[in-house]
C-alpha cells in the first residue's frame, strides 16, 4: 500500500493533472450553459467569473477525492492504483484552490469587491485559513520534510490537516451559499443578464452534496469502525467483518448521495 509520503511521480502529476482539467472543462461547460455567457460577461459581472468559479469546484473536488481514497480502495475491488496518485491530486487541488483565492481577490472585482475580505467576514477567514493549511501541507509535503519532522509526526499532520482543511472548505461554502441554495429549491430563480438557466442547480450545491458524502463516509468509519478516532486504518483491513459493514455503509450512502444529486438536477424540470 502507497502513502502520501512516496517520492512524487511526474507520471501521477501529469495524471492528476489530466484529472484536474477534464474536471475543469466540465464545470466551465456546465457553468457556461447555466449563466449563458463564456468569456463575454455581462457589465456586472467579471470576464473571469466562470473560469474562477470552475476553479472552485475543480479544487473542492480534487481535494474530496484525496479524502475519499481510503475509503474507496478498501471497499472497492481494482481501485488500489487510486493510491499512487493520492499525493498528487492532494497538491494539484491544492494549487488549484489557492490559484482560485487569487483570482477571488483580484480578478474578479465586480462579484467579490475588496471590502469583502476583511475580518469581519467570516466567510473569507474561513477560506483564508483553508489555504493557508493547503500551503502548510504542500510544505511539508517534501521528502527533507518528512525526514525532519518525522514519519509519524508527519502523518498525523497530514491526516488531521487534510481533515481541517475539509472543515475550512464547509465553513466558507456553506453559511455564503446556503440561503441561496433553500431559495432556489423552494422558488427556482428569475432569468438575469448573469443567469440565463436559473433552474439549473448551482455548480456550487452538486459539488457540495458530493463533499457532504465523503465526510459522512468518514465520520462513519471513524466512529463504527475504527478503534480509535481514524489515526490508522488497519483494523478495517485485516478485519472482514469491519470491511463488510463499511463497504454496505459505503455503497448504501453513495446510491442515496446520487438519487439527492438526481432530484436537484431534475427539481425544475419541465418549468
Amino acid at each position: 500500500m502507497t502513502s502520501l509520503h512516496k517520492p512524487s511521480s511526474t507520471r501521477d502529476y501529469v495524471i492528476s493533472i489530466l484529472i484536474a482539467a477534464g474536471l475543469f472543462i466540465v464545470f466551465f461547460a456546465y457553468l457556461s450553459v447555466r449563466r449563458g455567457y463564456f468569456f463575454d460577461a455581462p457589465p456586472t459581472a467579471d470576464i473571469l467569473y466562470v473560469p474562477n468559479k470552475a476553479l472552485a469546484g475543480v479544487g473542492t473536488l480534487m481535494i474530496a477525492f484525496t479524502f475519499l481514497i481510503g475509503p474507496l480502495t478498501r471497499y472497492c475491488k481494482g481501485f488500489g492504483s487510486a493510491l499512487q496518485i493520492r499525493k498528487e491530486l492532494g497538491i494539484v487541488g491544492a494549487f488549484i484552490i489557492i490559484a482560485h483565492g487569487i483570482a477571488s481577490y483580484f480578478l474578479v472585482p465586480n462579484k467579490l469587491p475588496r471590502d469583502r475580505f476583511d475580518a469581519a467576514n467570516n466567510e473569507f477567514i474561513w477560506g483564508l485559513i483553508g489555504i493557508g493549511l493547503l500551503v502548510f501541507l504542500f510544505v511539508i509535503s517534501f521528502q527533507k520534510m518528512i525526514k525532519l519532522i518525522g514519519a509519524a509526526k508527519w502523518w498525523f499532520l497530514q491526516r488531521w490537516g487534510l481533515r481541517l482543511v475539509i472543515l475550512a472548505t464547509v465553513m466558507h461554502v456553506v453559511p455564503m451559499k446556503w440561503d441561496g441554495w433553500v431559495k432556489w429549491f423552494v422558488e427556482g430563480g428569475k432569468v438575469t443578464p448573469e443567469l440565463a438557466r436559473p433552474l439549473m442547480p448551482s455548480a456550487g450545491i452538486l459539488v457540495s452534496l458530493f463533499v457532504a458524502w465523503v465526510i459522512v463516509v468518514r465520520l462513519y468509519e471513524s466512529v463504527f469502525l475504527f478503534k480509535n478516532p481514524g489515526l490508522s486504518s488497519k483494523e478495517i483491513a485485516s478485519d472482514p467483518n469491519l470491511i463488510a459493514k463499511g463497504r454496505t455503509f459505503f455503497l448504501a450512502s453513495f446510491w442515496i448521495m446520487v438519487v439527492m444529486q438526481i432530484i436537484l438536477l431534475t427539481r425544475w424540470t419541465g418549468q
